[in-house]
Order: structure tokens, then C-alpha cells, then sequence
């Protein structure tokens, strides 16, 4: 099953998202395993991340690559933990 997950990390600027994204490998030419669809928004609080995975497994798996590169580069503790949501039905646009 599908799972929608949602972070905030306030503070963080487009700069240093690039720069986590670049040092996690995540920009390559394929996305990372189990990744559908990404999404990051930089705002006036911080940085808002929406990610759909194929499921818990591949999230959990590329979160334990992700959030020590997110510490290592200074990023502020997200304002929560992510929000994760089943999702009952998706499709892709080609």
C-alpha cells in the first residue's frame, strides 16, 4: 500500500535543501528506491516536504539515509515527527 508522508523543518532555506538532496545522492538520474513522487516547498517558515512511497518499508529505509545528512548539515528538528498516511488510491500522469 501506497503511504503519503508529510514533514516541516522550520527554518531550512531552498540552499540548504539543495545541499542535503545533493549529499544524499536523492538528484541522480533515478530516484531513489520506492520513491513515486517528491515534493519540496520552501516557505516563509522553513522547508515542507510531501513524499509518496510505495510503502513503509522503502520510507523508513531512505529516512535512515536521509535525516543523519539533515543533522550533519545543521538542519533545525522537524516541528514533528512526519505524517504518515495510507493511501487508499493514486495514479500517475504521463
Amino acid at each position: 500500500m501506497a503511504i503519503l508522508m508529510e514533514i516541516d523543518f522550520p527554518g531550512v532555506t531552498a540552499e540548504q535543501y539543495d545541499q542535503a538532496d545533493k549529499r544524499a545522492g536523492t538528484r541522480a538520474a533515478q530516484a531513489p528506491d520506492g520513491l513515486l513522487f517528491h515534493s519540496a516547498i520552501v516557505t516563509g517558515a522553513g522547508l515542507h516536504v510531501v513524499d509518496l512511497w510505495e510503502s513503509r518499508e522503502k520510507l523508513d529505509a531512505f529516512m535512515g539515509r536521509m535525516m543523519p545528512v539533515t543533522k550533519e548539515l545543521g538542519f533545525a528538528d522537524p516541528k514533528a515527527p512526519p505524517e504518515v498516511t495510507e493511501v487508499h488510491h493514486h495514479f500517475e500522469r504521463r
